[in-house]
């Protein structure tokens, strides 16, 4: 997967954004960009604004844990922190809820690549400079 016209897109007008929210602001805007183009390369079109990754306990079916992919990646981003996708978890269309009705026919691992391929070329372009 290659990342093009990374200038243009990474580009973010920060003049309304209060500056302790700068930082927050500039990796949601590199993060958007690159894990849609991701995840279209590898046939997810889904709107990555309803992507949550969820898990939960085996036993109860109760939700231990769910995040938005595009939160999970800043907050890795910000973090320096390579995100993960376990396989113990799914793909749902809205936040804390595991039932199938809300369940996303969508391949873990080829979503945790993306992931990781986004993290990695935000990494890469803020050592490049």
């Amino acid at each position: 997967m290659e990342f093009t016209d990374v200038e243009a897109k990474d580009s973010i007008d920060l003049s309304a954004i209060p500056e302790h929210l700068q930082g927050s602001a500039i990796a949601e805007q590199r993060v958007k960009w690159r894990l849609r183009e991701a995840l279209q390369a590898v046939g997810i079109d889904e709107p990555i604004e309803r992507l949550h990754y969820t898990t939960w306990d085996a036993d109860s079916g109760e939700v231990n844990y769910s995040q938005p992919l595009i939160e999970l990646l800043v907050d890795a981003v910000l973090n320096s922190e390579a995100p993960g996708i376990g396989p113990m978890g799914g793909i749902f269309g809205a936040r804390g809820v595991n039932s199938e009705q809300y369940h996303l026919q969508i391949d873990l691992a080829a979503v945790n690549e993306a992931c990781a391929q986004v993290y990695r070329h935000i990494k890469q372009t803020e050592q490049a400079g």
